[in-house]
């Protein structure tokens, strides 16, 4: 992966030279595409052309509009051999300091378009809000998914052989029409979008370059077109069981976290509202269509259940299942959904769970002050513990999350749960920060909360093969290094539903786990295989609560034995 940087300017004199400033402080070479500005950014862009110091201008003598200076930029970059072009707006709006989480991010997953997600302070204009909002419907429409959730943001890493590729072939918008349509197009051709959280201002002298009635029918006739070729394509959509781009057999295998977990977000939003109204049978009404559009459309998700469903009924020696079942998997998991937001609302109680050994606490396993790792899995609906423990005790429950999840969830938590005591901490891997800070922690006596049944996307090196339901699958060194460094009990917790009460799992996998220098990796792989085996016996015997909806099996060429 080479990547550089395309900055397209118009009359943005005020912040040009500061964002291309940021820019190189991370060494990333910049291509400046002036479109037509006035004479002051002219000067600007010209001073700031320096070749031996990795800044290039280009300028358009007509104001051609953004996607021509983005296109120009791309494909400069590509007579320059660049594989990846950072589309960086020049009016000083986005959070430049996400410009390394967006470059780690495409480093991980170079075949997908990353988009910064706009998040909004008050100085958005309620206008341009709800513009945002029409589109963002007419999208989901153009795409027939909720996988695109902001097409507007023009702050993206854009692999640049595809891209040139859409915009030769295909046509695309000229001004404020280029951000959505590219992005859309892109997707109809199977590129992946991935979101990384990214903060949106609208400073104070900003220059906007948006013209309300030109754009707006611009952008009202892009729609039009995209429509339009959705419905051109829809045949094909449908023949490829709810799916837009290439044959499936041409597509690699793809990572958990590469998978969107498509509007949960919003979908939590909706369905916490709709609960606090009408309760859990008028939410599950609402939610049963939600719930079939998915099954429909998802085919990633439709074949993993249908390859694990397969799995477990061959372990207990029944018969194949059908699509039925896999419906049936489909909507408990919806319903897990509701559970979540039931316990963060308060409306799920100490009363409603069935503790094993007959105990009367959560915290009759343990002193309570003293911290504990849990593991925890995508089995059932392990909230129930986190929210009913944060409410029982003045103590924090800690929960580490991949980055993507983490943003989502703490803004579906501060919507459900502010007064929560949990906090959430992103992580990519286990480094010395988070060490230090779950030391921190642990010492003060608090939970510490990992998954420990997906590997992260950045460490499919860290992972080790033990038999789960007749095949090896990967499960992550991670939890079993931070044990280590943390020297706490390490217990592994399940809770699940079966009919109206809710059943938890609770058992010791080790007081302390040690990790010998000169045999690391086996003993993680005995004490993963110990996790395994607790966890496939609760898997079996309750299949419809495994939530992992994609090839778990997958044999990643990059993983270690």
């Amino acid at each position: 992966m080479k990547l550089c940087a395309v900055v397209p300017t118009h009359n943005h004199s005020t912040m040009l030279e500061s964002v291309v400033k940021r820019i190189r402080a991370y060494d990333i070479p910049v291509f400046i595409i002036d479109d037509g500005s006035n004479a002051q950014t002219q000067t600007i862009a010209n001073n700031l052309h320096a070749p031996s110091d990795g800044v290039f201008c280009q300028r358009l003598d007509e104001n051609a509009g953004k996607g021509i200076a983005v296109m120009t930029g791309m494909a400069c970059a590509a007579r320059h051999g660049f594989t990846h072009a950072f589309q960086i707006d020049a009016d000083g709006q986005h959070d430049l300091d996400r410009i390394d989480e967006m470059i780690k991010t495409a480093q991980k997953s170079p075949a997908a378009l990353i988009t910064g997600l706009p998040v909004y302070d008050d100085s958005i204009p309620t206008g341009r809000k709800i513009g945002r909002w029409v589109t963002h419907v007419w999208v989901w429409i153009e795409t027939l998914s909720f996988q695109i959730r902001d097409s507007m943001c023009g702050f993206r890493v854009y692999p640049i052989v595809p891209s040139l590729e859409v915009w030769r072939n295909q046509g695309i918008g000229h001004r404020m029409d280029f951000d959505t349509e590219i992005m859309v197009r892109l997707f109809w051709q199977g590129i992946p979008v991935i979101h990384v959280p990214t903060k949106v201002i609208y400073p104070a002298g900003n220059t906007s370059n948006f013209r309300m009635w030109r754009d707006n029918v611009l952008i009202s006739w892009m729609h039009t077109r995209l429509v339009f070729g959705m419905l051109a394509r829809l045949p094909r959509y449908i023949a490829q069981r709810g799916r837009f781009g290439p044959p499936k057999e041409q597509i690699p295998n793809r990572h958990w976290a590469e998978i969107d977990e498509r509007g949960i977000y919003w979908g939590m939003r909706f369905l916490g509202q709709v609960y606090r109204i009408g309760g859990r049978k008028l939410c599950l009404a609402a939610m049963s269509p939600i719930i079939a559009y998915f099954f429909l459309t998802g085919r990633t998700a439709r074949t993993a259940s249908r390859d694990f469903l397969e799995r477990v009924a061959k372990h207990n020696g029944k018969p194949k299942p059908t699509w039925r079942d896999s419906f049936a998997h489909f909507m408990r998991f919806g319903e897990s959904a509701l559970d979540k937001i039931a316990a963060w609302c308060g409306e799920m109680k100490l009363d409603d769970l069935d503790l094993p050994d007959d105990a009367d606490s959560l915290f009759s396993y343990i002193p309570r002050d003293q911290a504990v790792i849990l593991f925890v899995s995508h089995f059932g609906n392990i909230e129930l513990v986190r929210a009913i423990a944060s409410r029982d005790r003045d103590f924090r429950v800690n929960v580490l999350l991949h980055q993507k999840n983490a943003a989502r969830f703490g803004r579906v938590l501060q919507q459900l749960a502010p007064e929560s005591q949990v906090d959430l901490i992103e992580v990519n891997d286990i480094g010395p920060d988070t060490a230090i800070l779950l030391r921190e922690k642990a010492e003060r006596g608090e939970w510490i909360v990992i998954a420990a049944d997906r590997v992260a996307i950045g460490a499919r090196d860290k992972s080790v093969h033990v038999p789960f339901l007749g095949q090896n699958a990967s499960f992550p060194q991670g939890p079993y290094i931070l044990a280590h460094l943390l020297q706490c009990p390490v217990y592994m917790v399940a809770a699940w539903r079966e009919g109206w009460r809710f059943n938890i799992s609770w058992e010791k996998l080790s007081e302390r786990i040690d990790l010998p220098r000169n045999d690391r990796t086996a003993k993680i792989k005995e004490h993963a295989g110990t996790y395994a085996v607790w966890l496939e016996k609760l898997v079996v015997q309750h299949p419809l609560q495994w939530f992992n909806f994609y090839d778990f099996w997958a044999d990643k060429k990059d993983n270690n034995e």
